[in-house]
Order: structure tokens, then sequence, then C-alpha cells
């Protein structure tokens, strides 16, 4: 892919954070207001909500991006890294994971039938061999709801990311689903003060832009290939 691709790419990603950005940072200015204590809280809890809700929404968004760039790049499975054919094939992996049901008219047939599942399956992944690589988009950046640290290492997994510049904001991750979870289930909580939230939110941008960097340096440098 071009170095004219991969910019591109950053561009968009670029503009999609910053307007996101930007919108917590006015809603974060509302708080110099002259607002009662309880409206401050309020505010702060919306604000915590509105952070884990940008958050989830620009990793769904970055891995997007790079998702339909490498299925654009007209690559069989052969050609792209084993960890793409193996997000490709996850239908295949799940229904071959499942259990086989016992034959209650063939009850000793249930090794053998097991082994032909195996060579049927072990067919199947030599013929797919030189398939072109057609990632479910959806699949590879969902959150399930949770964008926890361990669901986006999933995501980056799949899409052969290196995951290794991640772990550092794992802990501001955390901490941030956790209190997103106990407002939306009406927990009473203690709410984290100005200067901590101000942290908080450096983190989680800070994240995101990691993610910018990871996908267009991967772009940039075709780290879907082998």
């Amino acid at each position: 892919m071009s170095e004219t691709d991969a910019l591109a790419i950053r561009a968009t990603l670029e503009g999609e954070i910053t307007w996101r950005r930007d919108e917590v940072r006015r809603l974060r200015n509302l708080q110099t207001l002259q607002i009662s204590g309880e409206s401050r809280d309020s505010l702060r809890r919306a604000l915590l909500v509105m952070l884990y809700a940008h958050l989830e929404g620009y990793a769904k968004f970055a891995l997007e991006q790079y998702a339909e760039a490498i299925n654009r790049a007209g690559l069989t499975l052969k050609q792209g890294r084993k960890e793409l054919g193996a997000a490709c094939l996850a239908e295949k992996f799940k229904n071959y994971r499942a259990p086989e049901n016992s034959d209650p008219l063939d009850p000793a047939g249930t090794r053998a039938r097991q082994i032909l599942k195996d060579a049927e399956f072990l067919e199947n992944l030599l013929d797919l061999q030189s398939s072109p690589i057609s990632l479910n988009v959806d699949h590879v950046t969902s959150a399930d709801s949770n964008l926890s640290p361990a669901v986006l290492r999933r995501n980056l997994a799949m899409l052969a990311l290196d995951d290794s510049g991640i772990h550092r904001f794992t802990s501001a991750l955390e901490g941030l689903l956790k209190l997103r979870n106990n407002i939306a289930h009406g927990e009473r909580l203690n709410l984290p003060s100005d200067q901590s939230f101000e942290k908080l939110e450096g983190r989680i941008f800070g994240l995101c832009d990691s993610l910018t960097l990871l996908v267009y340096h991967s772009v940039r440098d075709e780290q879907y290939k082998r």
C-alpha cells in the first residue's frame, strides 16, 4: 500500500479523534460555570460516560479503517499474516470446536466421526490457502459492549497488530470502564476530582493516539503481509 494511502488513513483517524477530543473538552469546560455541587456531580458523571463512549467509538473506528485497508489489499490467506487467516476462518473454527453430537444408533462411532470431521476440516484449510482475505469488519472490531483491555488486545491480535504499546494504558482503561459501568448501574461512587479527571482524560486520549500511530505504521509498512 502506498505512502499516500497510509497518510490518507492517518488524516482520517486524526480528524476523527479531533472532534471527539473537542467534544469532551467543551463539556469539561462547563464545569467552570457557577453551578451547584449536585449539578457538578451530574456533569462529571456525564463526562465519564462520554469519555468511555468516545474511546470505544474511536477504537472501533480505527480498527475498521485497518481491516478495510487489508480487505482492499487483495491478499490471499497464504500471503497474509496467519492471525488474519484465523480471523477469516473464525466461523469454521467455531463449528469445528463444537462438540460432536453422539448418535444413539451408533454410540461406538463417535471417534470415527471425529476423525472424519478432522479430515474434512484439514481439507477445507488446504483448499482455502488461495482464497482472498475478507475480514468480517464487525467481528474483528466488536467491543462486546465493554471495551476492556482483554477485548482490545483480542481485536488487535485478530488483526495481527502489535499490542506492546497498549499495555501502559491498561490501568486507565480498566478504571474508566469500572466508573462507566458503576454509573450505568446507578451505583453511588466517589467521583474523580478535576485534576484526576484531567489525568484520566489525558491517558485515554493517549491510548487513542497510540492506536492512530499503530494503524498508520502498520498500513504504511504493510505489516499485514507475511
